[in-house]
């Protein structure tokens, strides 16, 4: 039975950057993770990572990767965490292929998207509803958009879709949108945006493909058509 000093769950940015550090002091460890990456792989633009003026998610994910192989990093992608359990001095790990062990555990898993738990969002999801605009953002095409909440992740995938969508609705359920200042500005300039503030979504429809939301704000209830 092999034992590791440290198993780092996750291969997102905090994942990658705990592997490297790991790696120059020489500490016997291993990564486990679903993918490489994390959210930051499923950016558009980023304009906003130290050291780089522009680049994109997908390629910041690739510097990422690059770096934490240099030192041979030891890899289980594609392997889903089932259970952490501590027995004694040791931590055993499931994964849904294997089971490991070690003397310590970084839990760096990140967060995956919040579902809404709106009648339709089962039923819809990918097929016209999903939750990645850089990976899916190209069916869109010509087409009338939502994008659901007022942060930065929603700001930057209706960026994203401004280029894309004919119409982009963004449905914010606060009283303004929130989110950085350079973001709100870019959308305040976008010509095929407009902001629904103080909403949520009710219901998603369709027959085969999402063809609309039903959103509620102060005004009563509306249904959007997309």
């Amino acid at each position: 039975m092999q034992i590791y000093d440290l198993i780092i769950i996750g291969a997102g940015p905090a994942g990658i950057t705990a592997s490297v550090y790991a790696a120059r002091k020489k500490i016997n460890f291993l990564v486990i993770s679903l993918d490489i990456g994390g959210q930051a792989a499923w950016s558009g633009d980023i304009e906003n990572y130290t050291g780089y003026q522009f680049i994109t998610g997908p390629e910041l994910a690739q510097k990422f990767q690059e770096h934490m192989l240099k030192y041979n990093t030891v890899l289980k992608e594609k392997e889903e965490v089932r259970e952490l359990k501590k027995n004694g001095d040791l931590f055993s790990i499931k994964t849904n292929k294997a089971e490991y062990y070690s003397r310590s555990v970084i839990i760096a898993s990140g967060k995956k998207s919040r579902e809404l738990g709106v009648p339709g969002e089962v039923e819809f999801k990918n097929r016209g509803l999903t939750y990645c605009a850089t990976c899916d953002g190209p069916l869109f095409s010509a087409k009338n958009v939502a994008v659901i909440g007022g942060g930065n992740s929603a700001l930057d995938a209706a960026l994203q879709l401004v280029k894309i969508a004919k119409q982009v609705y963004i449905i914010n359920n606060t009283s303004a949108l929130g989110g950085d200042a350079i973001m709100r500005q870019k959308l305040q300039e976008a010509a095929n945006v407009t902001v629904f503030n103080g909403a949520q979504v009710i219901s998603v429809t369709g027959d085969k493909f999402v063809s609309g939301i039903k959103i509620k704000d102060n005004s009563g209830t509306r249904d959007l058509s997309l």
